[in-house]
Formats: C-alpha cells, sequence, structure tokens
C-alpha cells in the first residue's frame, strides 16, 4: 500500500489541485481551477498504467459500492450524465484521483497496526474478521474521526491489505454502527 510514485510533471500538476477538506467547503474557484491539472494528472497514471488494480476496481466494480444501486462509482458519473473524459475533469472525481495516488485516507500507525494483525492472521480466515473490526472500532474511538468518512477509508484498507471483501465490509459496518 504505497504512494503512487508521480513524475517531475505530475507532481507539478498535483500541487496545483484543491483536494477540500472534509468540511463543507466555502471557495468554489479552487476546484474549477484544479480541473485541468487534475484531468491531465489522471490522464498522465492511466497512461502509465502506475494505478494500483484495487483502486481502479474500487472506482470501476459496482460490488465495491455500497449504496450504489449496483453500480459502481464510474457508473454513477455516467448515469449522471458525466461520461468519457469528462469524468476526469469533474470536481468530484478529484476524492478519486487522491485515493489513487495516496490510498486510504488513515494515519499510518494505524495502518502499521493493521499491517501487523494481518501478519499476525497469516492466512487470513472469516474467523478473523471480529479481530479486525475491533481494531478498527478501538482506532476509532481513540481519534474521534468521522464515521462515516472513516468507514469508507477502512474499508478500502481491507480491500488493499487484501482482507477480502467481506473481511472489509464488515470493517465498514462495523464503523458505521458507531455511534
Amino acid at each position: 500500500m504505497e504512494r503512487v510514485a508521480l513524475t517531475t510533471d505530475e507532481q507539478n500538476l498535483w500541487d496545483q489541485i484543491y483536494f477540500s477538506e472534509k468540511t463543507i467547503q466555502i471557495d468554489h474557484d479552487k476546484p474549477r481551477e484544479s480541473i485541468e491539472p487534475a484531468y491531465q494528472l489522471a490522464q498522465s497514471l492511466l497512461k502509465r498504467k502506475v494505478i494500483p488494480q484495487i483502486r481502479m476496481r474500487y472506482f470501476t466494480d459496482p460490488k465495491l459500492n455500497i449504496g450504489g444501486r449496483d453500480k459502481s462509482r464510474k457508473e454513477v458519473f455516467e448515469r449522471n450524465g458525466t461520461s468519457g473524459d469528462m469524468i476526469l475533469r469533474h470536481p468530484h472525481f478529484h476524492k478519486y484521483l487522491r485515493y489513487f495516488v495516496l490510498g486510504p485516507d488513515i494515519p499510518l500507525t494505524a495502518i502499521n497496526e493493521f499491517v501487523v494483525l494481518a501478519n499476525d492472521c497469516d492466512p487470513i480466515t472469516s474467523g478473523d474478521t471480529k479481530e479486525f473490526c475491533n481494531l478498527a472500532w478501538k482506532q476509532i474511538r481513540n481519534s474521534g474521526q468521522d464515521t462515516k468518512y472513516a468507514a469508507e477509508e477502512y474499508f478500502k484498507l481491507g480491500l488493499e491489505l487484501e482482507l477480502g471483501e467481506d473481511v472489509a465490509y464488515a470493517i465498514r459496518d462495523t464503523i458505521m454502527r458507531m455511534r
């Protein structure tokens, strides 16, 4: 689970992109100004084929879009009238581009705890699900993160660590049930 290595030109594009905070954004010009550099960066990454397969699958596989009504995230764009290269130019695509490059938005210490548990459980079975869910619950409780946002990021982490889709869903569901 690595950050995608960017070329110098790609890094320059990355530095021009505004990624909105998890809160309500106030400045609507910043995302608009980011559209062209985000598009160019996405095109370059796709051309170089450096986006990890699981990150692309997260965007294109309907089974990985919880609540997507049997549509992938890409198909949701298309259903809403945005298709082809225009998806890469859509401001809502920025969060997927960020994920393509950086991976799950989870503190490194939390990721490392998951890696240690995954290594301890190797091979991972359905019997290990509760341990992963408990670890996620503990991490979220201690961090005070927004559960809806964290649930999706931990789902991505489960996929990237190859815990299995069922375990990744269980982790997500555990976090979503937190109060």
